[in-house]
C-alpha cells in the first residue's frame, strides 16, 4: 500500500458528505524516496500518478501501487480522485422563438467519474459547469423553434436531441444521469396564472349563480316537503291520541266491571261465610269450638279445657235450679210438675255424667239410653265443607260432643222429652233467653254458645 512522506501540494478538505464540482481531492509532488509509512489515501479514492514521460497511469480502489514500483517508473506526481456519485441541482433559461421570452429550466444531474486519468488530462475543475455547458449548448438551438407557450412541445424535443449526442462529460472521463424541466419565464407564468384566475372567478360565478338558484329550488322543495310531513304527523299523532283515549276509556270499563263484579262477588262470598257462620253459632256449644278446632287444630288442648270449664258450670246450675225446684216453697204444686220431672231427669244427667248435646230416652223395658245428634231422622249434613258426623267408619264422638239436642219423641209423651238442651237453642221446656230468673241460668250455658 503507498504511503507518503511530504503533505499534499493542493487538499480540498473534503469528506464523503461534501459536495464537490471538481473530484480531484488531493495533489502531491513525489520525490525518488516519496513513499512514506503513514498512511494518506482513503479506500475508495483512485490514485493517477503521472510519469515522466507525461504518461498516467490510474491505480482504482482498493489497489495501490508497490513502493518498489513506485520508485522504478520514477513517478512525479499523484492525483487522489473521488468516484463518488454526486448530485447536482441547476436552473438555467434557455431562449424561445422570441427574445422577450424566456424558457426557464431546471436541471438534475448525478455524475461519477469513471476513468479518473481521462479526467486529470482534461484539465477540468468544474464538474457540474461542464455538464451543464454541454446540455445548454445542445439544448439552445432545439428552444428556438418554440414560443413560450409550448414548453412542453420543447422540452420533448429537447430530450430527443441531447439522447442523440450522446451522455455529457464522456469525454472527459465522467458518466452523468439528467433530466431537464421546461417551463415558461416568471412573467408569462404570472400572466397564465392571472388569466386562468379569471376564468376560474367566472367559472365560479356563473356555477356560484346555477347552483345557487338549484339551492334555492332545493330549499323550497325541503321545506314543503317537510309541512306535508309535519301535517301527516300531526294528523297521525291525533289519530293515535285517539285510538289511545278510546282504549282508555275501554281499560277503565272494564276495570270498573271487574270491580263491580269482584264487589259482587266478594258480597256473595261474605253472605256465604255468613250463613255458614249463622248456621254452626247458632246451633252454639261443641258445634262453635269445633268450627274453631277446623281453622286452628294446634288450639286442641285450649278447646278441651274451655268445654270441662263449661260442663262443670253447667252441672253446678243445673244442680243448684234442681234444689230450688225440689224444695218447692216458691210456686203451687201442680205448677212444678214439670219442672220438678226436668229437674229429677238433671239429677239423672248428672249422675249418668252427660255433656250437653246429649238427650236420654227411656225405653219399652225402662231402660235409658243416649241419643246423639247425628242419629236423629233426617239431620242434614253440615254445609260449606263443615266436619261430617263421623268422619271415620265405626268411630262416634264422645257423649256431649254433637250439635244440638234431638227434639222428644211425640208418641212417647213427656216422660220421653229431653230434659235438658244446650245453651243458645229453643225446645221444650226450655226457656227462652232473658225469661228466667236471676240465678238460674250458668256459665255454661252463656259460654256454650259462643
Amino acid at each position: 500500500m503507498p504511503e507518503f512522506r511530504r503533505l499534499p501540494d493542493w487538499d480540498q478538505r473534503a469528506d464523503r458528505g461534501t459536495r464537490l464540482t471538481d473530484p480531484v481531492v488531493t495533489v502531491r509532488q513525489l520525490s525518488r524516496f516519496g513513499f512514506a509509512r503513514r498512511p494518506l489515501t482513503r479506500i475508495d479514492h483512485a490514485l493517477v500518478f503521472s510519469a515522466p514521460d507525461g504518461s498516467y497511469d490510474t491505480y482504482l480502489p482498493p489497489l495501490r501501487p508497490t513502493r518498489a514500483g513506485a520508485a522504478a517508473k520514477r513517478y512525479t506526481a499523484v492525483y487522489e480522485v473521488d468516484m463518488g456519485v454526486h448530485p447536482v441541482r441547476e436552473e438555467i433559461t434557455l431562449p424561445s422563438d422570441d427574445d422577450a421570452f424566456e424558457f426557464a429550466v431546471a436541471v438534475e444531474l448525478s455524475w461519477q467519474v469513471v476513468d479518473p486519468a481521462r479526467f486529470v488530462a482534461s484539465r477540468h475543475r468544474d464538474v457540474p459547469r461542464l455538464l451543464v455547458g454541454e446540455l445548454e449548448r445542445a439544448a439552445r438551438a432545439v428552444t428556438r423553434r418554440f414560443p413560450v407557450s409550448r414548453s412542453a412541445a420543447a422540452e420533448e424535443a429537447l430530450l430527443r436531441e441531447v439522447h442523440a449526442q450522446g451522455v455529457p462529460g464522456a469525454r472527459a472521463g465522467l458518466t452523468a444521469d439528467w433530466t431537464v424541466r421546461l417551463r415558461g419565464d416568471r412573467e408569462v407564468i404570472d400572466h397564465v396564472r392571472r388569466m386562468r384566475s379569471i376564468d376560474h372567478e367566472a367559472t365560479e360565478q356563473i356555477r356560484a349563480e346555477h347552483l345557487g338558484r338549484e339551492h334555492d329550488a332545493a330549499i323550497d322543495r325541503r321545506v314543503r316537503e317537510q309541512d306535508v310531513l309535519q301535517s301527516g304527523r300531526a294528523a297521525e299523532f291525533e289519530e293515535q291520541q285517539h285510538r289511545l283515549r278510546l282504549r282508555q276509556q275501554r281499560w277503565q270499563h272494564t276495570e270498573e266491571v271487574d270491580r263491580a263484579r269482584a264487589r259482587l262477588e266478594l258480597q256473595q262470598v261474605n253472605e256465604e261465610k255468613i250463613a255458614f257462620y249463622e248456621k254452626h253459632l247458632e246451633q252454639g256449644g261443641v258445634r262453635a269450638w269445633a268450627l274453631l278446632l277446623a281453622d286452628r287444630p294446634g288450639d286442641i288442648s285450649t278447646v278441651v279445657a274451655s268445654l270441662r270449664q263449661d260442663q262443670l258450670e253447667m252441672i253446678k246450675a243445673q244442680l243448684e235450679l234442681a234444689k230450688e225446684l225440689l224444695k218447692g216453697d216458691s210456686a203451687e204444686g201442680h205448677e212444678l210438675e214439670a219442672p220438678k220431672v226436668q229437674a229429677f231427669q238433671a239429677m239423672v244427667d248428672v249422675l249418668d255424667q252427660r255433656l250437653p248435646g246429649v238427650t236420654a230416652r227411656s225405653t219399652a223395658g225402662g231402660r235409658l239410653t243416649v241419643s246423639m245428634p247425628q242419629d236423629a231422622p233426617g239431620t242434614e249434613a253440615p254445609r260449606y265443607g263443615g266436619p261430617s258426623p263421623s268422619p271415620f267408619p265405626g268411630w262416634h264422638p264422645p257423649p256431649g260432643y254433637g250439635s244440638t239436642p234431638l227434639e222428644p219423641n211425640r208418641a212417647e209423651g213427656p216422660a220421653e222429652a229431653p230434659d235438658t238442651a244446650e245453651p243458645g237453642t229453643t225446645g221444650p221446656g226450655v226457656k227462652k233467653p232473658g225469661t228466667e230468673k236471676p240465678g238460674t241460668a250458668g256459665p255454661g250455658e252463656e259460654g256454650a254458645g259462643t
